[in-house]
């Protein structure tokens, strides 16, 4: 019995060993690959300044603000979302609000001020593309 109980103890050791060594190269496989991608790595440069590039999209509108706040978004959340035809945005919203039971509320309250101006720019944006 203790032969036995012996011999599996020295399977463990050389299964954690094993386990141990993969972890370790796949990590140094990992940071080997990371060193050589960025330095290969070229910002693109477009234009006589890259912040004149970013400021226009290609038809040549100013892109939308980040975080500003709309305090119809803020109070009415999905509600909002829904009028303006975000249909996705609100279905999100009351999928999290009714599986966290109303705790998550306060979250996405905030999660609509914030973002619901960038959102409607960018759903305007995308209506009138052609990708």
């Amino acid at each position: 019995m203790a032969g036995t109980a012996d011999t599996e103890v020295i399977r463990l050791e050389l299964t954690a060993r094993i386990v141990f060594i993969l972890i370790v190269a796949g990590l140094l496989g990992f940071f080997v690959w990371l060193t050589r991608a960025l330095t290969a790595y070229q910002p693109l440069k477009v234009g006589p300044s890259p912040a004149v590039f970013v400021e226009r999209d290609l038809a040549r509108r100013r892109t939308p603000r980040k975080l500003g706040w709309n305090w119809w978004a803020f109070f009415l959340g999905p509600i909002w979302f829904i009028a303006e035809g975000l249909w996705v945005h609100a279905i999100i919203l009351l999928v999290l609000i009714g599986l966290s039971g109303g705790i998550l509320l306060p979250f996405t309250m905030l999660y609509a001020g914030a973002k619901a101006n960038e959102t409607l720019e960018d759903f305007r944006l995308a209506k009138h593309s052609y990708y």
